[in-house]
């Protein structure tokens, strides 16, 4: 995998941002998919492992220092992301490309029942409050604290049983 980084003019980086919030995908997915299909290459199941692996860790380490820094809206979606992007590795690793934000939803529903383990879907839940929260900036920095704790926690749980 080639991570690389591209900076792309304003008004592109802003139609990127709403294009992703649109479809559901974060900004570095629809990039990958956008590419893809521009160069009319499907990518590997198990590229997409990989790639969310990455991007996952990298918005986990972001999302715990923009926490630090009290920057608590963009640290909420980047805890999002790396959740997000945990379940959608797990889905990869079956070799399910997860598009949709209730395809998310269902894939964690199916691996709570697979796993009897009924904290994968309250904990997700937690990720999901924090998605909200990059919206509606209501959480206080120690609501954000502790949360992100279940964040670490859901992640492992995803990792263990995918």
């Amino acid at each position: 995998m080639i991570a690389a980084s591209i900076t792309l003019p304003a008004k592109l980086g802003e139609k990127l941002k709403a294009k992703a919030e649109e479809t559901g995908y974060l900004p570095e997915e629809l990039i990958v998919e956008l590419i893809s299909e521009g160069l009319d290459e499907k990518v590997d199941p198990e590229d997409l492992v990989e790639h969310y692996e990455t991007l996952g860790e990298k918005y986990l380490t972001e999302a715990k220092e923009l926490l630090k820094e009290g920057n608590l809206v963009q640290a909420s979606e980047k805890f999002w992301g790396a959740s997000a992007l945990a379940v959608k590795r797990a889905a990869a690793k079956r070799g399910l490309m997860l598009e949709k934000h209730g395809s998310l939803w269902d894939f964690v529903s199916l691996l709570s029942r697979e796993s009897k383990d009924k904290e994968i879907v309250r904990l997700f839940s937690v990720a999901n409050a924090l998605h909200r929260n990059f919206y509606e900036a209501q959480m206080n920095k120690e609501v954000v604290e502790i949360v992100a704790e279940d964040i670490d926690k859901l992640i492992e749980k995803l990792r263990r049983i995918s």
